[in-house]
């Protein structure tokens, strides 16, 4: 249970601060797909009680996260191809709608943030450290989402990147070329600074079909290789 800490100390919110605990480990993959998650071990290393535990692995649960096997099981959710293809997917949609949302809404603050939040990312790119760059794009998006105005969607977006997350870095789904994803977020970014949102819905949309582009191509040689062993030459 490396890099969990104690909460012992902490009398407020335990449920939730258990679960923003556990679910570092899993985004970053100290704990793997399908890794058994036993409450009496959780609530020990983290000093709370086991029902606290439930409570986190239930929020965890319904962030897509973790699963419930026969109603007493905890384990780490499984990574594919399959599963991260949905989530791209169903990301193009939310994040389309966000985009157009955040053109016709943005603020003369909310602009300022969208553009610091694009410098980060430019900044991030130049260091080549993939985490940087990664924690930098998330960032974006989320200043993106959030300008929309839309609190739902704000709440099911954070939901989905986290899961996205954890795909990545499971499946070995690799940031492309630096330089491409730059150029994208910052027409992304200009486009709702300048309230085009037909055109910043557009490019939110085509910005993750490239990654669902990918992943598709992935799981056709995932499957041919599949085959190939069922039936050795």
């Amino acid at each position: 249970m490396t890099g969990l800490e104690s909460l012992k100390t902490k009398d407020r919110l335990l449920g939730r601060q258990a679960a923003n605990s556990i679910r570092r480990q899993i985004v970053n993959g100290t704990m793997p797909p399908a890794h058994r998650l036993l409450e009496t071990d959780l609530a020990r290393t983290l000093e709370v009680s086991r029902g606290t535990i439930r409570s986190a692995l239930m929020q965890l649960t319904e962030e897509g996260l973790v699963s419930q096997v026969a109603f007493t099981k905890w384990e780490v959710a499984p990574a594919s191809v399959h599963e991260a293809w949905e989530l791209y997917t169903l990301r193009a949609v939310l994040e389309g709608l966000a985009a157009r949302l955040a053109s016709e809404r943005a603020t003369p603050e909310s602009r300022a943030e969208l553009e610091k939040a694009f410098d980060a990312l430019e900044a991030a790119a130049k260091t080549e450290n993939r985490e940087e760059i990664i924690d930098a794009d998330f960032d974006l998006h989320r200043v993106l989402v959030g300008m929309s105005g839309h609190r739902r969607l704000v709440r099911e977006h954070e939901k989905l990147i986290q899961q996205v997350r954890f795909q990545m870095t499971h499946i070995g789904l690799t940031a492309r070329d630096f330089h491409h994803l730059l150029e994208d977020h910052r027409a992304l970014k200009d486009a709702v600074i300048s309230g085009d949102a037909v055109r910043a819905a557009e490019l939110a949309t085509s910005h993750n079909s490239a990654e669902v582009e990918r992943l598709l191509a992935a799981g056709a040689s995932e499957k041919s290789a599949d085959t190939g062993r069922e039936n050795p030459g």
